[in-house]
């Protein structure tokens, strides 16, 4: 919290001892709160750069796993490509069997890395969770670390106002007492002026009806 102008003024011009101990402290705990808060604000870029970020790499998942509809079996599509290069490597092929066996190896291998992508972009979500959750404690450690230090400069501002004798400003409070009869009187006025219309409505008319009907 930070003092008046006047207040200020009243602490640098004041000789009492006590009231510049009380500045020194101030001033040391005023600038380890612009520290922290910086460090707040640093805080906050990172998380909400890493938020978009995760945003970001979601959609492009789910829209990645709209279009495969069925992530393949890694393990299943090694082995198969495994397979076809024992064959490749062991058997007497024929120069078009083997052109073939390669021709397969080669779309296994894209089938792996199509579901590679998708394998990485789920291990990266993980991985930017991680470190919105901890920059989200850093965060909490941070805030409950400011209020901690405005509480400690409300004290020491409370204690140099009371060495000088200066009361913090407060609501009007005997001014607001004197509006609030007045808001009620209206209201209950205006309940009387409904309540009388209807009495007079009620009153006989010269013909002897109520409601002036023939």
């Amino acid at each position: 919290m930070q003092p008046t102008n006047t207040l200020g003024s009243m602490i640098k011009s004041s000789t009492d001892p006590k009231v510049q101990e009380l500045r020194v402290q101030i001033d040391a705990l005023n600038k380890k709160r612009r520290e922290v808060f910086g460090k707040m604000k640093d805080v906050q870029r990172r998380l909400n750069y890493k938020t978009g970020e995760l945003d970001a790499i979601s959609k492009l998942s789910e829209m990645e796993k709209k279009q495969l509809k069925e992530i393949p079996d890694i393990s299943k599509l090694k082995r198969q490509r495994h397979m076809l290069e024992f064959k490749v490597s062991t058997e007497a092929n024929s120069l078009p069997q083997e052109k073939l066996l390669i021709r397969k190896i080669n779309e296994v291998n894209s089938q792996i890395e199509e579901a590679l992508k998708s394998v990485r972009k789920e291990r990266k979500i993980l991985l930017v969770k991680k470190d919105i959750a901890e920059l989200q404690t850093t965060l909490n450690s941070i805030i409950t670390e400011l209020t901690g230090l405005d509480k400690n400069l409300d004290d020491l501002y409370h204690s140099i106002r009371k060495i000088l004798g200066v009361e913090k400003r407060r609501p009007n409070i005997q001014q607001q007492q004197k509006q609030k009869p007045i808001h009620r009187q209206q209201e209950i006025n205006l309940e009387d002026i409904v309540v009388i219309k209807k009495k007079d409505n009620k009153k006989p008319q010269p013909d002897g009806n109520p409601d002036g009907a023939g």
